[in-house]
């Protein structure tokens, strides 16, 4: 019986794609009241599709892999009501949710899977919905069984002088204060104890990318402190307003915060960009080598100058200590590369023009390549940066010998990858560990052999049952315990031309001062990084080729 509900989901795929298609074509000849029914009818099916599904994750959640006495892997089953190790990613990986909806989803179905079980009905009858379920589950998340047991007989029983459930007719608010009287009658001293606990544990303070060019800043707080903090944000808004008459609410209160926020703070920031070397117009056959574009095959001899203006033909000879006249250009087009010695020696906001481009920062969102300079000028930051191929998607890169990857080969892995290398993860490259792909010393530190994994998905990777590999392009291929397959690709990766080009030089430094020419460090293999087809543009804001 249980093979048959995949093809029993394909009719019910069947049936709505008929229903699509038929609101497509005669939605616009209907009426109010027919379009209100029909979209009723359809959410009954969306909410009775959810119900299934937490019916099948309230199992799939408690299973979990262990490598057994004899190396073999085998399968396990976590008690009733607990979540197994390990599950929500493996759930992750096949709905192709996050690992937050994940987590979120399995906790919720294995509650509805024991001490909730009655709430499954009216979600499976599309009276409800998911998330009102996931209410009741958060309060009584801590709640002793047969004070669970109250709320959920509570909720489900008809208000009062009608024959509706509470759970029905209830909205978020009211149904959230029912649950909690009823747990004041049955388990007295949950809010004080309760209240302790999340002040202790779950006060944070995290960012989320917003609408492009801005970024959610998500506080959670002591109940106290978010009242007076609003309240501050609320009067230097207000003053802000009658200055600037035309600024909105929004606006004000978020420049508000930043004042209260950075108010007496002096900030020093660390900057790390990518910087592509220029691939400006020039004929099809020319090449062009950093701080100079010449025709393909030129080299240079002692002594040779140049003036404004003068152009090259195939073979020409310079020297290293050639000079040219401001404005002189090496194409027809007047492009002009910048060499990695100008890029190392410019100072930051020396010319009147955004030299970096937009950047995309994981967790925070795309920053605007003027508000980068803005910071870098007007704030006391040291800038990191690495010259990069932007068509070919390689560069030199160091190695060791050693286990623990050189300050080097991180930075190069950090800029690559930018943030987790499993698909759905968005925690920043910065923050994770540097995984060897092929463990050493079978496989050298180096970056063709690492890659950034939060903690977690490091343990994942390693975990019974789990497959990793990463490719020689770049690619990093995960399959789940369930034969799920997803790939990811590093951040800042670019797919390799036909035409083969050579290895772009790298330069990654600080402008507080020039690199060490006597670095012990060996440039070796090459790892899959590009930044965009102009100087100065954030490799992290480049998207792999999908």
């Amino acid at each position: 019986m249980f093979d048959e509900i995949e093809g029993l989901c394909d009719k019910v795929v069947s049936g709505m794609q008929v229903t699509t298609m038929t609101a497509a074509t005669l939605a616009p000849s209907q009426d109010v009241a027919m379009l209100t029914a029909a979209a009723v009818a359809v959410e009954r099916v969306r909410r009775s599709a959810d119900a299934a599904q937490l019916a099948i994750l309230a199992e799939l959640a408690r299973r979990g892999f262990e490598t057994g006495p004899d190396g073999s892997t085998q399968e396990t089953r976590a008690p009733a009501g607990e979540v197994a190790e390990l599950a929500s990613d493996t759930i992750a990986l096949a709905l192709g949710c996050s690992d937050h909806d994940a987590r979120t989803r399995s906790r919720l179905a294995v509650r509805l899977g024991d001490d909730l079980d009655p709430l499954i009905r009216p979600l499976m009858d599309g009276a409800v919905t998911e998330r009102t379920l996931r209410l009741v589950a958060d309060e009584t998340q801590d709640a002793s069984r047969d004070a669970a047991a109250a709320v959920v007989a509570h909720v489900l029983a008809p208000m009062r002088g009608t024959d509706v459930p509470r759970i029905e007719a209830l909205d978020r608010h009211d149904l959230a204060q029912a649950c909690r009287r009823v747990l004041d009658r049955t388990d007295p001293g949950w809010r004080e104890s309760r209240a302790e606990v999340n002040r202790r544990e779950r006060t944070d303070v995290r960012t989320y990318p917003g609408p492009l060019g801005t970024t959610e800043l998500v506080a959670c707080l002591p109940s106290e402190t978010a009242h007076v903090l609003m309240a501050g944000v609320c009067e230097i808004a207000r003053e802000r307003q009658r200055e600037d008459p035309d600024l909105r609410v929004g606006p004000a209160r978020a420049l508000a915060l930043a004042d209260l926020a950075l108010r007496g703070v002096e900030v020093s920031t660390h900057i790390t960009l990518g910087l592509a070397l220029v691939r400006g117009p020039s004929d099809p056959g020319e090449a062009e080598v950093a701080g100079d574009v010449r025709a393909a095959g030129e080299t240079r001899t002692a002594g040779e100058t140049r003036t404004a203006g003068e152009t090259r033909t195939p073979g020409e000879a310079r020297t290293a200590g050639d000079g040219r006249t401001a404005g002189e250009t090496g194409t027809a087009g007047g492009a002009r590369a910048v060499s990695a010695a100008e890029v190392r020696l410019i100072d930051v906001g020396a010319t009147g023009e955004p030299w970096v481009g937009g950047v995309e920062i994981p967790r925070i969102g795309w920053v605007p390549g003027s508000v980068v300079q803005q910071v870098v000028e007007r704030l006391d930051s040291r800038v990191t940066r690495a010259l990069l191929d932007p068509e070919t998607g390689t560069v030199l890169e160091t190695s060791t010998t050693g286990y623990v990857p050189p300050p080097s080969v991180r930075r190069l892995v950090e800029l690559r990858d930018t943030r987790c290398r499993m698909w759905g993860c968005d925690r920043p490259a910065v923050a994770c560990d540097l995984d060897h792909a092929t463990v050493w010393p079978g496989g050298p530190t180096c970056g063709a052999n690492l890659s950034a994994l939060c903690r977690h998905h490091h343990r994942v990777k390693h975990a019974p049952a789990w497959s990793y590999v990463l490719h020689a392009d770049g690619s990093a291929e995960w399959v789940s315990p369930a034969g799920t397959q997803r790939l990811t690709w590093p951040t800042a990766h670019a797919p390799a031309e036909a035409t083969a080009h050579a290895p772009a030089e790298v330069a990654s430094h600080d402008t507080t001062g020039a690199p060490d020419p006597s670095s012990p460090t060996q440039p070796t293999t090459s790892g899959a990084v590009a930044g965009h087809e102009a100087v100065g543009h954030g490799v992290v804001s480049t998207a792999p080729p999908f």
